[in-house]
């Protein structure tokens, strides 16, 4: 069969509705996608208009997918050269594609080929598309209804370019940007222009009835269509393709000045038919409303990449004017209510509002247009000032900018509390949102409160004055009820929004006394209130009125109240709880109606990010209060079940709760023991590396594990069946191992036999693995050896030295040491750790020294005794010592060779210590990094392991008179003698010297 029926025949399966047929088209597709010539054959289908659309159109997008996934040389399975040929010469043959989703799929195949091409394989490709659209707009031939298609696409495609180009960071992208701006400019700004003009004309034509003609509507959508691409093209040219004010290609300038007023005619057009008309089409509105909306995102990228050519622009004020006029005119939209005369409660285009707000806020705060840090103006930003100053905000504008914004912008709407009712957690959750440019109620908060913190002198006192009033001075007025309501609203919002510059100007607690909470529309005034209360406890709340806002906050956050009103009063007390001053023993009497309040909030909402916040908020009050919950652990324990189950499938979600178990065992203590079986299935769920949701819950079922058992006084069976999954984890990630060691580490404290056991032999080999990765920083190392060192130290021989044999690991660190390849730095815990098996296991020790070549152990014995230098601890230098020591009771020819080295050191050490019996106290490198904040049990077992080390308890003048002896035994007198004569004589004086 023909290589092009067979590609047909697959893109007829792949448009079937059956999910089967589907499936299998997609598998050959992946097959053909690597034979030569597909992509070519793709465009070949697409380009034959006698196909159906259908197929056709997937024929579009397997391309389009093709060429993200093979196009670049250096993708698995490129696209050839040849086929790359006979696909570019016609990709600009196409344009007068009349069909929609065919035409859009062809418009970005060419946008992504043009992407990877240009400009070091397709340098002409800008000017080849700009030709094209010059001929498209020239041509007489061409019906108004052909042009106004290959008009579209062609352009589409120049915004798909631009807009990719735009995006890129590097220098020779950059530059090519800039090399093609002022060439675009001089075809699309005059095509711009003129199709301005002729939709000005359609206007007049049809100026007396606008609103009610299809014939207007027909004949003006397709310049609406090119003068939008035409839009989208320019603004980002305009931004990005112009670096500096100099070199602003002609056309760009008067574009950019024109499109203020183009700006207002259009929006005033949308407000004629949205207000006047009710058979305005929708692709039509939309339209109209997506250019209008093209010149504000050109003004804000122009102000945020440019800010200084923003404002110093002739048409600056104009603009900002303009936006100012439609903030001020549709404001008592924002505080209408559907009951209104008029109807109209709702802003006639919200986003226009949003964009005006923001354009304001990065004026009145902007890095640009301030002072460096020795409060000195360059010429730029004098010039900025003078203008912002002097034109935009005047004294007078920020007054009245203050006052609208403070009584109609920044009060919860309407909408806000329709909300309330049918989600009250979905807005919650998204006041608590970074995402405040996309309201335009947060956004003019954001105005508001940057415009008092930089005219703080200008505006906090008249602020002060108004929020200080009480209601019955505010509300004696002839204004309407609902018009009082939205001021009084206004007023607690500035009040809470400004708190930390109307510090010196407002007695907030005063002001609490003064202002009762009171019934308002939907709770707003009690919501308000709780509101206002987290703002101000971290500002300016003095301790002796902390009572009173604990009382008020758990009078909003009852069963009888709204939803909102209950979260955000619970939030506001978690802001009290975490804040600086707290003090656990004055919230103490609050404590159970606060655990009462959170239990039945928990009860009543359903959205994880909700629960999370209210779990959160227990976790804090556990952390904070520590043994003052003692008494009401049971009742939180017992929310656990129900949360965790709820929690099903939500990772982030049960970290919440991993972390509220871990506060609570924390602040129980030693009384967590009777937990550890209802805890333990818990852990093995966050760290099983084999169930999928150790991903996410890991670390802190980690974290969970370390503290349960740092607090227990025994292990149960549930905590010891937990011991299978430690090797892995000792292997998982460098993140997480230093608390898998110290949960080893803490295993071993309590319970080192009955550990030792049955996983004796695993732990030790995992620990292996871990000392002996030379990949591994030598801080993991030597966390590693620690552990070690901590289980020979804790587990007798019987039960422990069989394992530390048959993991290898006692050769291993002899290797290092006799092979040296490692810094000393690393090499001190392998010394170590021999150290410490010498001392412990002293049998072991010996008979693994006399099993070694006399030649092996010389070079160990030497290198050993080197090593001792690099060691600081003073702990660590006795162990080494007396590590020594229990060497020298040996045969090997190799280890005795050595003796001349460790004299010396003996010395050292017995004339350092002045004392050859020294309890030491320099115990910062043994306990845990928090040791001392609690008192937990498994201090106090570090502490008596300590008390019991031989390099703290160990005579070692006894030591080494008795390993003196031993070796002469071994050895012989006159052997003994001869092996002593090699040591300095002065040196072996002083040793005997000080062993008497």
């Amino acid at each position: 069969m023909d290589d092009r029926l067979v590609v047909i025949r697959v893109l007829e399966t792949a448009v079937s509705q059956d999910p089967a047929q589907v499936a299998q088209a997609e598998e050959s597709m992946k097959i053909l996608a690597t034979k030569p010539n597909f992509h070519a054959m793709l465009f070949d289908i697409f380009a034959d208009r006698a196909v159906p659309t259908q197929i056709r159109w997937m024929a579009t997008i397997t391309l389009k997918n093709g060429i993200d996934k093979y196009w670049k040389r250096s993708a698995l399975h490129p696209i050839k050269l040849p086929e790359k040929e006979l696909i570019r010469p016609r990709l600009l043959t196409m344009l007068d594609e009349d069909t929609p989703l065919v035409a859009l799929q062809y418009c970005l195949v060419v946008a992504k080929i043009a992407r990877w091409e240009f400009p070091r394989v397709w340098p002409s490709f800008a000017e080849d598309l700009l030709a094209q659209i010059q001929a498209i707009a020239t041509d007489p031939s061409l019906s108004a209804a052909r042009r106004g298609i290959m008009e579209n696409n062609v352009l589409y495609i120049m915004h798909l370019f631009v807009k990719s180009l735009s995006s890129r960071t590097l220098v020779l992208e950059r530059q090519s940007l800039r090399q093609i701006t002022p060439l675009v400019f001089a075809v699309l700004a005059p095509i711009y222009a003129e199709r301005i003009a002729q939709f000005h004309e359609v206007m007049l034509r049809n100026q007396n009835h606008i609103s009610d003609t299809a014939t207007f509507f027909a004949e003006s959508l397709p310049l609406l269509k090119t003068i939008r691409y035409c839009i989208k093209t320019l603004r980002r040219l305009w931004v990005f393709g112009i670096e500096k004010a100099e070199s602003i290609p002609a056309g760009a300038q008067e574009f950019y000045e024109a499109s203020i007023g183009h700006q207002a005619a259009f929006y005033d057009l949308f407000q004629k038919l949205t207000l006047e008309s009710s058979s305005i089409p929708d692709d039509y509105q939309v339209v109209l409303r997506k250019i209008v909306l093209l010149y504000g995102k050109m003004y804000i990228d122009f102000q945020k990449y440019h800010a200084v050519r923003f404002i110093t622009m002739p048409c600056a004020k104009q603009m900002l004017q303009w936006y100012w006029l439609q903030i001020a005119a549709e404001a008592p939209r924002m505080v209408a209510t559907p009951e209104d005369s008029d109807g109209a409660c709702e802003p006639i285009m919200e986003p226009l509002l949003i964009q005006g707000l923001e354009l304001y806020k990065n004026v009145v705060k902007n890095f640009f247009y301030t002072a460096d840090d020795n409060n000195q103006l360059d010429d730029e930003v004098k010039r900025c000032r003078q203008v912002i100053d002097g034109e935009i905000l005047t004294p007078d504008v920020i007054a009245k900018m203050a006052e609208l914004l403070m009584f109609y912008y920044i009060p919860l709407k309407p909408k806000d509390l329709e909300r309330w009712q049918d989600d009250p957690e979905g807005w919650m959750t998204d006041e608590e949102s970074d995402f405040w440019n996309f309201d335009v109620r947060r956004c003019a908060e954001h105005l508001f409160t940057d415009l008092v913190s930089q005219e703080r002198d200008r505006l906090a006192p008249e602020l002060a004055k108004l929020v200080m009033q009480t209601d019955e001075g505010a509300t004696n007025d002839s204004r309407s009820p609902i018009e009082q309501h939205f001021r009084r609203e206004g007023r607690y919002a500035a009040l809470g929004l400004c708190a930390n510059d109307l510090y010196d100007h407002v007695d907030f607690c005063k002001w609490l006394g003064q202002h009762r909470v009171e019934e308002s529309p939907m709770g707003v005034a009690k919501w308000r209130m709780a509101w206002l209360v987290g703002k101000w406890v971290v500002v300016k709340f003095p301790a002796d009125q902390r009572p009173h806002a604990y009382t008020l906050l758990l009078e909003l956050a009852q069963s009888d109240e709204l939803l909102v009103v209950r979260i955000e009063a619970l939030s506001s007390l978690m802001r009290c709880i975490d804040d600086w001053d707290f003090d656990p023993e004055q919230f103490a009497p609050f404590l159970k109606p606060a655990f009462e309040c959170i239990t039945n909030v928990l009860a009543k909402v359903d959205m994880p990010e909700t629960r999370m916040r209210v779990v959160n908020f227990l976790s804090s009050i556990v952390q904070r209060m520590q043994r003052e919950i003692v008494p009401y652990a049971e009742s939180i324990i017992s929310l656990i079940p129900p949360l965790w189950q709820s929690a099903a499938g939500e990772n982030m979600y049960q970290t919440t709760i991993l972390v509220l178990i871990t506060k609570v065992i924390e602040a129980l203590g030693a009384q967590s023991t009777s937990l550890q079986s209802f805890v333990a299935p818990l852990v093995r769920h966050s760290t099983d590396l084999t169930d999928p949701a150790h991903v996410y819950l890991i670390e802190d079922g980690i974290e969970l594990w370390l503290i349960l058992i740092r607090n227990a006084t025994a292990l149960d069976s549930s905590l010891m069946e937990l011991l299978q999954l430690l090797p892995g984890l000792l292997q998982y990630s460098t993140e997480t191992l230093r608390k898998v060691l110290k949960v080893v580490e803490g295993y071993v404290l309590i319970d080192a036999p009955g550990v030792f056991h049955n996983n004796g032999l695993a732990i030790v080999e995992a620990l292996h693995a871990l000392v002996s990765d030379t990949n591994l920083t030598v801080r993991a190392t030597a966390a590693g050896y620690n552990t070690l060192n901590m289980i020979v130290q804790c587990v007798p021989f019987e039960a422990g030295g069989k394992a530390i044999i048959d993991s290898n690991v006692l050769w291993t660190a002899f290797t290092f040491i006799v092979e040296k390849k490692e810094a000393e730095l690393a090499l001190v815990h392998h010394a170590g750790f021999l150290s410490r098996i010498a001392v412990h296991y002293p049998q072991l020790f010996r008979e693994f020294v006399l099993a070694q070549e006399a030649t092996l152990a010389g070079t160990f014995a030497k290198n050993w005794v080197d090593l001792f230098d690099d060691v600081g601890n003073v702990a660590q230098r006795r162990l080494f010592a007396l590590g020594f020591a229990v060497a020298i009771a040996t045969t090997n020819d190799g280890i005795l060779e050595a003796l001349p080295l460790m004299v010396p050191v003996w010395n050292e050490i017995l004339s350092d210590t002045g004392s050859s019996l020294v309890y030491f106290s320099d115990v910062d490198d043994d306990l845990p990094d928090d040791y001392g904040e609690v008192v937990v049990a498994e201090n106090k077992r570090r502490q008596l392991l300590l008390n019991a080390d031989p390099a703290h308890k160990f005579d070692i003048k006894h030591v080494l008179a008795d390993s003196m002896n031993e070796c002469e035994r071994l050895n012989g007198a006159d052997r003994f003698h001869a092996i002593v004569a090699r040591v300095d004589a002065a040196d072996f004086e002083d040793f005997k010297n000080q062993l008497s």
